[in-house]
């Protein structure tokens, strides 16, 4: 009896168990098809382009602390005007503009993009400049001509914006072969400052020709781009940045810079993708659709029925041939009697049957 009652109470765990396997199988089986499906439907493409710039700059304050404790100087260059030139020319890739980005959606329309741009800058040689604060524990408020010549030039030779962007693509236009098209596009990015910096002040020089972590910048871009063979593109665009330099190498000291720059960038570059059936980079199907031919159904009386009660249009029926009209002759007009005939008089009509007499 005990045997009987284990058993049945293992079976029925066992059909519980079978059960929630079921359950869980099913539940997998429909995660795995919609991962399937996305996998299907992803897209994505990269583009790296090469270009140069010319930036220009708003003028600015450069912040200078020096000495040591007890001989602190800490004074400020005010007002100070900037170019694209500089003291000590560098060389090599860092010249010029970098862009590398990658379109992560199904429309292709939005991208991560790794952005590096060299943007120098030098304080422009013979302008005055005024000098306030504190130097070897003496207040001055003086001015000069900063110059080479005086001991005093100030470069950041290559600035180095590194940022993250985030880009919009717009499509302007696009000829049916898909090799020729137009694209607008808007970005906007942050990241960090890696300047490398040559300086003199009052005659004691100070270069740092390695990258050092300066600060950070962001800023804002618009572009257009020209993609010709779906794949080669032309690009120009007009950036907008700020920097906030801090702890930039000076002698004995570091210095302080908010920097404002615009630049317009030309870049060649290449893209491509990196997904089977992307529409962006595959040659379109422009043969004409197949002529289909749409047969006619003789109409539903009961779905005419079920259309007219949800208030829907019903189905009309094909209408039916026009049928050849045949002319018909006139009826003859009716004659006059002649003189001394008797008038026709129309047929009278026939007598009713006698009815039987009762009886009979």
């Amino acid at each position: 009896m005990f045997m009987t009652f284990f058993n049945m109470r293992s079976g029925k765990r066992s059909l519980k168990a079978l059960g929630l396997l079921a359950v869980a199988a099913s539940i997998c089986g429909q995660a795995s098809a919609q991962i399937s499906f996305a996998d299907a439907g992803r897209r994505g493409s990269v583009y790296l382009s090469v270009g140069n710039g010319s930036p220009s700059h708003k003028p600015s304050t450069i912040s200078i602390v020096q000495g040591t404790p007890g001989n602190i100087s800490n004074y400020k260059l005010s007002n100070v005007e900037g170019d694209n030139s500089t003291t000590k020319a560098i060389s090599g890739i860092y010249n010029y503009n970098i862009r590398l980005g990658y379109f992560f959606d199904y429309n292709q329309n939005y991208a991560f993009e790794l952005c590096f741009d060299p943007v120098k800058y030098h304080v422009s040689e013979g302008q005055i400049v005024n000098m306030t604060g504190t130097r070897e524990n003496k207040d001055i408020d003086t001015s000069f001509a900063f110059s080479p010549a005086n001991g005093y030039f100030y470069n950041i030779d290559g600035a180095n914006f590194l940022s993250v962007n985030l880009v919009r693509r717009i499509q302007i236009y696009q000829i049916k072969s898909h090799n020729v098209r137009i694209d607008g596009l808007a970005k906007v990015g942050i990241g960090p400052c890696m300047p490398h910096t040559y300086s003199s002040i009052a005659g004691k020089e100070i270069e740092r020709p390695s990258f050092q972590w300066g600060g950070w910048n962001a800023g804002g871009e618009a572009a257009l781009r020209l993609t010709l063979m779906r794949h080669i593109f032309l690009e120009a665009s007009y950036k907008y940045s700020y920097a906030s330099y801090k702890d930039i190498a000076v002698y004995n000291g570091t210095a302080a810079q908010k920097l404002v720059t615009s630049q317009m960038v030309f870049s060649l570059g290449y893209w491509f993708s990196t997904t089977k059936h992307n529409p962006l980079f595959e040659k379109p199907d422009n043969r004409p659709a197949p002529l289909t031919i749409k047969p006619i159904y003789p109409p539903d009386p009961e779905e005419d029925s079920k259309k007219m009660m949800q208030g829907q249009p019903m189905m009309k029926a094909p209408a039916a041939p026009a049928q050849p009209v045949v002319p018909t002759e006139p009826a003859p007009a009716p004659t006059e009697p002649a003189p001394g005939e008797p008038t026709p008089t129309p047929d009278a009509p026939p007598a009713p049957a006698p009815e039987p007499e009762p009886g009979k």
